[in-house]
């Protein structure tokens, strides 16, 4: 369940998003608007909200069990006790996870209004799926789309797919679907664009 943030006014990602979740998971996956209030106690520095105690704010508003995944986006900066700021942090406790788009999302003037919409959703997609593996307990591997990535540019260029012996095992597991359905082109699109820069190297 993707839980939309009353105050993230630019929504045109979140379609092409769910369409690809829909292609690779075997759960469903939805949206849902969110009014959530987050105040200045909620506040690490200034202008960064405390990932940990907004997901805290989130648990307790969104409600649900304990097989649903639950993701909170917001456009509003994150940060934690470690980081100087984060993309997107997952809890196991409540297998919950917040994504801020404060830097994920693409204003490229030079790309089409599609065109910066299917670029942000790659990006939460790959955040999203990575979490997804992680609060479904696997950790066996840090490649591809596990990767880490310590900024905007490493996001961009990780892949947007497990390596094979862990997309055989998350499918073994029930999380992603033997076969991808059609649709999102985008998705395959910026796989092929990756393997191409690859070969390059």
């Amino acid at each position: 369940m993707l839980y939309i943030h009353s105050d993230l006014k630019n929504t045109n990602f979140v379609e092409p998003l769910v369409c690809a979740l829909k292609r690779v998971l075997i759960a469903n996956a939805e949206t849902k608007k969110i009014r959530l209030p987050l105040g200045s106690a909620l506040l690490a520095s200034p202008t960064q909200f405390d990932v940990s105690q907004v997901s805290d704010q989130f648990v307790r508003a969104a409600g649900g069990g304990p097989l649903t995944y639950k993701y909170l986006l917001i456009p509003y900066d994150l940060k934690d006790e470690i980081h100087r700021y984060v993309f997107a942090t997952s809890f196991l406790r409540h297998r919950d996870g917040i994504v801020s788009t404060a830097r994920l999302e693409v204003t490229d003037p030079i790309l089409s209004r599609q065109g910066r919409a299917e670029m942000t959703a790659l990006r939460i997609y790959k955040l999203i799926l990575k979490s997804i593996a992680r609060l479904a307990g696997y950790g066996r591997s840090n490649g591809c789309i596990l990767t880490f990535p310590r900024n905007v540019d490493d996001l961009d260029l990780k892949s947007s797919e497990f390596c094979e012996d862990d997309r055989a095992a998350l499918v073994d597991a029930g999380i992603l679907k033997t076969e991808e359905t059609v649709g999102c082109a985008f998705v395959a699109e910026a796989r092929r664009g990756y393997m191409t820069g690859l070969a390059r190297k």
